[in-house]
């Protein structure tokens, strides 16, 4: 009996006693892990199908500098496409068709404004 009564009370003693660890691996959730986890209207319309990703590294410097320009089919029609980076990167233009088109920042998430229709089974570029 002493020694069920012993398991319960050192049972109680551990759910009962916040662990360092344990709140450790607690973090809280925020916007941008939204933006980055979710399938926005943003994000759903359109699929990827080719990178063409040019870039030069200048190691003296810490830097890296380039153009990616993304070949997409659309899904669905839609005006506003969004773009995630995994890193805080510089963004100095967005262009389709030749032409710059306006794009607003939300952390590490790209919003961009495209300019023409975006109509289903179309292949179209951007380049960031």
């Amino acid at each position: 009996m002493n020694r069920l009564i012993n398991k319960l009370i050192l049972t109680a003693i551990i759910l009962l006693t916040p662990g360092a660890p344990l709140q450790a691996q607690v973090s809280p959730f925020t916007r941008a892990d939204t933006l980055r986890g979710s399938d926005g209207p943003g994000r759903s319309w359109w699929e990827v199908t080719f990178y063409d990703l040019h870039v030069t590294i200048d190691p003296e410097k810490a830097e890296i500098e380039g153009w990616n320009r993304i070949t997409y089919r659309v899904l669905a029609g839609a005006a506003e496409m969004q773009i995630d980076l995994q890193v805080p990167l510089e963004v100095d233009s967005i262009v389709q068709d030749g032409r710059a088109v306006e794009y607003r920042r939300d952390g590490n998430a790209l919003f961009v404004q495209l300019r023409a229709g975006q109509a289903a089974g179309q292949i179209i570029q951007v380049t960031v």
